[in-house]
Order: C-alpha cells, then structure tokens, then sequence
C-alpha cells in the first residue's frame, strides 16, 4: 500500500515536469520555424548618416527621402547582364503583397553604382521598364556612392580602367529600411550552382513578416 502511495506521489511531479519539458521543446521548435531562413535582422536598427543621391528624374535624393516609408534597396548598374534585372523584376512583382505587410509605402531603390555609363536619362528608360511606379533609381559620383553603400552593408568594385563594355561586381543582396530611415534587415540571394544569385520571391515573402515581426 506504501509503494502504492509513493508511486501516486511521484506521478504528478513527473508529470509536471514532463508537461514543461514537452512545453518548452514545443516553444524552442515554434521559435526556429519562425526563423526568417534567409533574412538577417540586425539587433538593434543603425542609423544612416546624411547622403547626396540624385534620381531618375534629376532631383537630389537625401536620408529625409527615406522617411515615412519602407525601403527595399540593392546596388547595381543598368548593363549588369543578370542579377540586376532579375532582382528588379522579382523585387516589382513582389511590391504589391510586399507593400499589404506594412502600413507606410513600401519603395524600392535601385541604386547604381556606374555613375559613367547610368546617366538619370538612361536610369529613368531602365526602370520604366519594369512597369513598377514604386521603384525609384538613383546614382551619384563615387564618392557619394562608396560611402552610402557601405553603410547599408553593401559593396561593389570598379574595374581600375573601366571604360567602355566593363562589368561590375556588387552585392545581390537587398536591404530593408525602416520609415525613420534606419537599416534592420537584409535579405540575402538565393545560392543555386550554375545560376546568377538573386533572391526568391517565394522565400522573400516568407521571410518579410516574421522580419516585421522581429522588429516591433
């Protein structure tokens, strides 16, 4: 009768303890499927010093640009062969549900790093293209350029006698920008062997709520 009562006991302690093993397990489990799988969210938000930029349509573009909406932004240049537009038609594609997420405008900027060769004219005919009024193309001298790109995390490389058909190498990856004009996550392209790496659209609108969700 004794082992009886011991066993009694000892039932509800363990199970107890079982019901907070299984609860935890459950909670650490959920939290990894909430993972953004290829988002990173920067723990705290960095602040984007001043920058002089000017635009499709010739206007200078600055950080109080940024304000009062979200930026999706990738560097890049209107004769890259691959990455460049594939990213801007997924990017375009994807605006309209991207943009239901979120209550401010969702912009994105395509930001061309071959000042040569992208004059606002020729910036202005590529991004018509894509038929997206929410993208938004800018440049500006290397010395604008390098800085600003460089604070968003990004980067890119001139050759050092760039003239004529030239290539340029840059990130594919896309950076998301808050309406108080701050940086907070970057999503990064899809790696396929034999493929130019771009993001997924799929894996983008997967990843933007849980980073929204990250960040309030």
């Amino acid at each position: 009768m004794s082992d009886k009562l011991t066993l009694s006991k000892l039932a509800f302690p363990l199970l107890l303890i079982a019901s907070l093993i299984a609860g935890v397990a459950s909670y650490l489990f959920w939290q990894q499927q909430a993972e953004p799988k290829q988002a990173l969210v920067y723990p705290q938000a960095r602040n984007l010093v001043e920058f002089t930029l000017i635009d499709q349509h010739g206007n200078t573009v600055g950080r109080e640009d940024l304000y009062q909406q979200w930026t999706l932004a990738f560097v890049g240049y209107t004769y890259c062969p691959d990455i460049c537009p594939l990213t801007l038609a997924k990017l375009a594609g994807a605006q309209e549900e991207l943009a239901a997420m979120v209550q401010e405008p969702l912009k994105i900027w395509f930001i061309s790093v071959d000042p040569q060769r992208d004059t606002p004219t020729q910036i202005n005919d590529y991004v018509n293209y894509f038929q997206q009024p929410a993208i938004l193309g800018v440049t500006a001298g290397h010395d604008q350029l390098f800085p600003f790109v460089r604070q968003l995390g990004l980067m890119y490389a001139m050759s050092s006698n760039a003239e004529g058909n030239y290539l340029v190498d840059h990130s594919a990856s896309v950076v998301l920008i808050n309406p108080q004009g701050q940086l907070v996550a970057m999503f990064k392209p899809e790696m396929v062997v034999g493929q130019p790496p771009v993001i997924n659209t799929e894996q983008l609108l997967a990843d933007f709520p849980l980073v929204l969700a990250r960040l309030r």
